[in-house]
């Protein structure tokens, strides 16, 4: 799997090591952004790399689904007055599984997601005293990126994702957990 993200390196670059990957038919790529508030005249260019089936797995947080559905459909600003934000980032994902090529992974506060345009997989997240929010995604990124590498169900996936995170937003030290860590985390826990 590659993973590049947002404003690390260019669009451009981004979409000449995609296209690689598939015009070579190895590996995956996993396209997680970043923040795209500050680099908003970015998006048009990213909407366009998301549209060229170069991406098989486009990863975003609450408030990355939220921006870019709000682009891809103006609808969206209207429905953040009527829905609850848990059913809107829903909804956030399910537009943005319309209209890109690829799966959206999606990961929130309270639950994670799979998506594409024929169906949708909802996970609950791990119940822990959260020590920390920085990192976080990139602890469900790695997570998902090792579920997706081992072919496991979409449910499956989400939950190691969710555990990932959940053990690094717990962790007093900060650290991320090891493989014998993350199994007794999981056999503790229960997701909420």
């Amino acid at each position: 799997m590659y993973k590049i993200g947002f404003f690390q390196i260019s669009t451009r670059l981004a979409k000449g090591v995609f296209r690689h990957v598939k015009e070579k038919g190895k590996g995956k790529t996993y396209y997680d952004t970043s923040d795209p508030t500050p680099n908003q005249q970015g998006v048009p260019d990213l909407i366009k790399v998301l549209l060229k089936s170069l991406i098989d797995v486009f990863s975003v947080n609450e408030n990355e689904a939220l921006f870019y559905a709000s682009y891809l459909d103006k609808n969206i600003n209207n429905l953040r007055k009527t829905l609850r934000i848990r059913q809107l980032i829903i909804e956030c994902a399910k537009v943005l599984a319309k209209n890109v090529s690829s799966r959206v992974d999606l990961h929130a506060t309270r639950f994670s997601g799979s998506f594409t345009s024929e169906k949708e997989i909802l996970v609950p997240s791990f119940d822990v005293h959260c020590l920390r929010a920085t990192g976080a995604g990139d602890a469900w990124n790695a997570g998902n990126i090792l579920g997706e590498a081992l072919g496991l169900r979409d449910s499956c996936r989400l939950t190691l994702a969710n555990a990932v995170a959940a053990c690094y937003i717990s962790n007093p030290s900060g650290k991320h957990p090891t493989l014998i860590e993350l199994m007794e985390f999981l056999h503790k826990h229960q997701p909420t």
